[in-house]
């Protein structure tokens, strides 16, 4: 499963590929410098300072600085897998997550890059949760508890034959030390040094199926949300150690969840969008004005805007109330946004390009 392609729908990433696949581990091979970078499949986008960040195919990392039309320069990526989400805590500290279990590092903006954890790690951990939770299920004599947990160790134990497959899908971090990433099949991580090293938070979170996380965003407090599969969110208010898993309604993909300053948004498959006036504990649907899948979303000023896999754009004026489409779609596949300096960008099939609003019908 990779993030780009739930969120943009793009079922052909291969056959689109700008540069060509690697041969050997891509875990150990470094991404390719190319010239060529700058049009590849590009599915995330960061701010350190006023430095742009995009992340994307085939390990690719791209920075520029200042104007949205200033030329793109390659980082060194030690990975060669798709990444799937970039997030920075200052203007030198940023993380990316991807394909493989990968979780990358940097520490001055963006040019150059550590690997910090991978899959073979990732299932070592779930193989750890998914034992300990058979053993507890024993322990309390719950026949159904201890099958859903038996299932769960038979699934996990499975995938790990096949190496580090699973992949991670949106990282969030509150500072330069605290930090998540969530992925596929229930991967929930943290960290408390920067990175360095990782601990799972699967014990914590209702999930017995092993359904996806998409995405991840925290607010006030230690107050934590998680959106993904099955129309649910999952909400920690203890900054990762006890989750509550709250229905929204819908049974589909939530591919993000973000903060407004007032309230939560979780939006998704079909255009669908959910508000939450208390911190995620109950949610009410926001009316649709597109069928489009949503990908990504961002405060700009005192509006809140979405992006739409086929590049629509859709704005709130009254905190994510109500939208109206400001932007038609382009019909070029998108998989995400960020607002910089009065401009949106949207990054997907072909790099990055710019979508002025103002004036917009």
């Amino acid at each position: 499963m990779n993030k780009a392609l739930i969120q943009a729908g793009v079922a052909l990433l291969g056959a689109l590929a700008v540069l060509p696949a690697v041969a050997g581990d891509p875990l150990q091979t470094p991404a390719r410098m190319s010239a060529r970078a700058p049009k590849a499949m590009l599915t995330a986008m960061a701010l350190a300072g006023q430095r742009t960040v995009a992340v994307g195919e085939r390990g690719i990392i791209l920075v520029r600085d200042g104007a949205a039309n200033a030329p793109w320069q390659q980082a060194k990526v030690p990975v060669s897998v798709t990444l799937t989400d970039v997030t920075f805590a200052d203007t030198a500290n940023g993380w990316a997550v991807g394909h493989d279990g990968a979780i990358l590092s940097t520490q001055d903006g963006g040019a150059q890059w550590l690997k910090r954890f991978d899959g073979n790690q990732a299932n070592a951990l779930m193989l750890a949760d998914a034992k300990a939770a058979v053993t507890k299920a024993q322990a309390a004599g719950a026949a159904d508890a201890l099958a859903d947990a038996e299932n769960a160790l038979g699934d996990i134990e499975a995938a790990a034959k096949f190496g580090p497959s699973r992949p991670l899908l949106g990282v969030w971090f509150r500072d330069a030390k605290t930090g998540y990433a969530v992925g596929a099949y229930g991967q929930a991580f943290r960290t408390a040094d920067g990175g360095a090293n990782w601990t799972s938070m699967g014990a914590g979170l209702p999930n017995p199926e092993g359904l996806h996380y998409n995405a991840i965003a925290g607010g006030p407090g230690n107050l934590l949300v998680i959106a993904g599969e099955g129309g649910y969110v999952y909400r920690s208010l203890d900054g990762g150690t006890a989750w509550q898993r709250i229905e929204t309604g819908y049974d589909g993909q939530l591919y993000g969840v973000m903060f407004t300053g007032r309230s939560l948004l979780a939006y998704g498959f079909g255009g669908r969008i959910f508000r939450s006036e208390d911190g995620g504990a109950s949610w009410r649907e926001t009316p649709a004005v597109t069928k489009k899948s949503l990908v990504d979303g961002v405060v700009r000023g005192a509006s809140i805007v979405l992006a739409a896999q086929d590049g629509a754009l859709l704005q709130s004026d009254d905190d994510g109330a109500s939208f109206r489409l400001v932007r038609q779609g382009d019909a070029v596949p998108t998989a995400g946004m960020l607002a910089l300096n009065g401009t949106v960008l949207l990054s997907g099939v072909g790099g990055v390009r710019s979508a002025n609003l103002e004036g917009a019908k």
